[in-house]
């Protein structure tokens, strides 16, 4: 299998405020809710998913869980897809003790790039899921190179993002993405 590459028009750099990161996984709770009639966990990919996976638990009234996942080779401006993925699902497993995960899964990142992360969580987190289970994923941005695609996404985007956890590259100025106006839905 090939890796998709992600689409970069090196128009710009995209800059997520906070602001808009709360207003986003707003969006996304809500889209999530109003499709589903519940959550019973939810997963942050780290590190980028961290962030809007505790914002959209929080609203649930659930804590989230962590994974560690890797892809970048770098922190740099326009890193491509590599398809190699490395992910450490022991804090999860370990909070688990033995049990399986139950209900609606939310898997939650900040940006599917490719899709090969969100692929390799899915694939990884299958053997730990009760037959009752169902994992729906979540992301604030979406490549347009990506052939993977989560359920959800509110952004679509084809050049670099910087989300507020990040420090801005030195050499290139960033542009604020639009407010979140939905979540969009790519079932």
């Amino acid at each position: 299998m090939t890796t998709a590459q992600r689409d970069f028009d090196h128009h710009r750099i995209w800059r997520v405020t906070p602001e808009a990161l709360h207003d986003a996984a707003t969006l996304l709770t809500d889209a999530v809710l109003r499709d589903h009639s519940s959550v019973e966990r939810v997963i942050g990919i780290a590190n980028g998913g961290v962030s809007p996976a505790h914002l959209i638990a929080s609203t649930l009234r659930l804590n989230a869980r962590i994974v560690r996942a890797r892809h970048n080779t770098s922190d740099d401006a326009y890193q491509q897809a590599t398809g190699n993925v490395s992910l450490d699902l022991t804090p999860l497993t370990r909070g688990l003790n033995g049990q399986r995960l139950r209900g609606r899964v939310l898997v939650v990142d900040d940006i599917c790039g490719s899709g090969a992360t969100l692929r390799r969580v899915h694939d990884d987190l299958t053997p730990l899921l009760g037959p009752d289970a169902q994992i729906l994923t979540a992301v604030l941005c979406l490549n347009t190179g990506a052939t993977t695609r989560p359920d959800y996404s509110i952004w679509t985007v084809s050049d670099w993002v910087v989300f507020p956890w990040e420090k801005p590259p030195a050499d290139h100025a960033t542009t604020t993405l639009p407010p979140p106006k939905k979540a969009l839905r790519h079932v």
